[in-house]
């Protein structure tokens, strides 16, 4: 019975018109993006390869990720290039495109597709699933016959996620196979795991916003009543849940300004070059305070950002939309973690020149070790939060499929 229920609500779909308009619109949406996505990233890669340090150059540069394609998140942030001194660590311009009309639109990537306009569809495939079937008296027909009211949900529920998904699926492996095309776009073994990864993870978060759908639908007596209602509570979970940590955790947690932070900084240079030129203590010895305290402002603001970021994300994944963006990020290498994990890196890189300039100062700038970044393993990624993350997004699901059954048994279908 649940597989007649659920070849029901496919071939229902396939007739249907509102089936063609919003997986067309969708299609279209993920293969823009995709294209403009890619566009930037080869944009970014000529940047790169115009600002890349020549040997011995004291400067630290990440090359784009190319599954930034995807999942843009922080790529741009870890893409700056930070220039190392004495004073400590100057960001310089970032790899941006040329275009200036990206500073009025944004490039929408896969991830922002999938955010907004899926969780719309998947709304739309389940909103009357339940209410439009009484007000056309088929419910009650449906019932009639010796099929349980779970067995039906569930058809009902299989069907409309089959449709969803498997437009999805193809369209998501026909840009995928695109890009492949590409020579300057190349996917190593672990970045095409988290490009699964993350397809994966959509689906999870299309599940839910249709097990949401059918909620309402179990809840409502009317279709037109039931859209309302999900219109607002979409709006609420996609656009002002996960910004709402963030202005809270500002009011919170006092983190100073980046501003501040760079004018200590050039206090403490101004303040050891002052007593370099008394003749107090030698250049070797002004250098290392300056690194240290340096590093101890880094390390003060950093413990500050970090708790910002901890509230923040904590009260944001109320939504778990928040989840969904935290976890692609992450597992793309485009996350606040990775972020941090890169800057830590940056400092490193920073304190071992340093170092190895003050044992040498004779020797070769040439010989200095350029910068490189090896992106955490994803192993290390789940444990650090994505996988808290994609179980939330899936205990939701889940747990809003359990309240429309529980609804739906309770259901007047007269």
């Amino acid at each position: 019975m649940i597989r007649t229920i659920a070849r029901k609500e496919i071939l229902a779909n396939l007739l249907s018109y509102k089936f063609y308009v919003v997986i067309l619109l969708a299609a279209v949406l993920i293969g823009t993006s995709l294209f403009i996505a890619a566009r930037d990233y080869q944009d970014r890669l000529s940047d790169y390869s115009l600002i890349r340090p020549k040997p011995g150059e004291p400067i630290a540069v990440n090359p784009p990720n190319p599954l930034a394609i995807f999942a843009k998140g922080l790529d741009e942030s870890m893409a700056r290039s930070f220039e190392v001194s004495p004073i400590g660590i100057t960001v310089r311009a970032g790899q941006k495109s040329a275009n200036a009309v990206f500073a009025f639109f944004p490039t929408p990537d896969f991830l922002y597709v999938v955010r907004v306009v899926l969780s719309l569809v998947a709304l739309l495939f389940g909103f009357d699933q339940i209410s439009r079937e009484k007000e056309g008296g088929t419910l009650r027909l449906m019932l009639a016959n010796p099929a349980s009211r779970g067995s039906v949900l569930l058809g009902k529920w299989l069907g409309n996620f089959a449709s969803l998904a498997v437009p999805f699926l193809l369209v998501s492996a026909l840009g995928i196979a695109v890009l492949s095309l590409d020579p300057a776009i190349r996917f190593s073994a672990d970045q095409s795991l988290r490009l699964a990864l993350i397809v994966a993870l959509t689906l999870v978060y299309i599940a839910f916003f249709l097990s949401l759908g059918i909620l309402v639908s179990a809840l409502t007596r009317r279709a037109s009543s039931s859209l309302v209602i999900l219109l607002f509570v979409w709006a609420l979970l996609v656009f002002v849940l996960p910004n709402l940590g963030t202005l809270a955790a500002r009011q919170l947690v006092d983190v100073p300004s980046v501003r501040a932070l760079s004018e200590k900084r050039q206090q403490v240079w101004t303040r050891e070059i002052l007593l370099r030129i008394r003749g107090e203590g030698d250049w070797a010895s002004h250098v290392k305070t300056i690194s240290a305290e340096n590093d101890a402002l880094e390390a003060d603001y950093r413990v500050k950002f970090d708790r910002l970021v901890a509230l923040s994300k904590n009260i944001n994944r109320i939504s778990p939309v928040a989840s969904f963006v935290y976890a692609a990020t992450e597992i793309a290498g485009t996350g606040i973690g990775e972020e941090g994990a890169f800057k830590q890196e940056v400092v490193r890189y920073k304190n071992g020149l340093i170092d190895r300039t003050l044992a040498s100062p004779d020797a070769r700038v040439a010989d200095y070790p350029a910068f490189r970044y090896a992106y955490r393993p994803l192993d290390r990624v789940l444990a650090s939060g994505a996988l808290f993350d994609v179980a939330w997004l899936t205990a939701c699901g889940i747990l809003f499929f359990a309240l429309s059954y529980l609804a739906f048994i309770r259901y007047d279908v007269r």
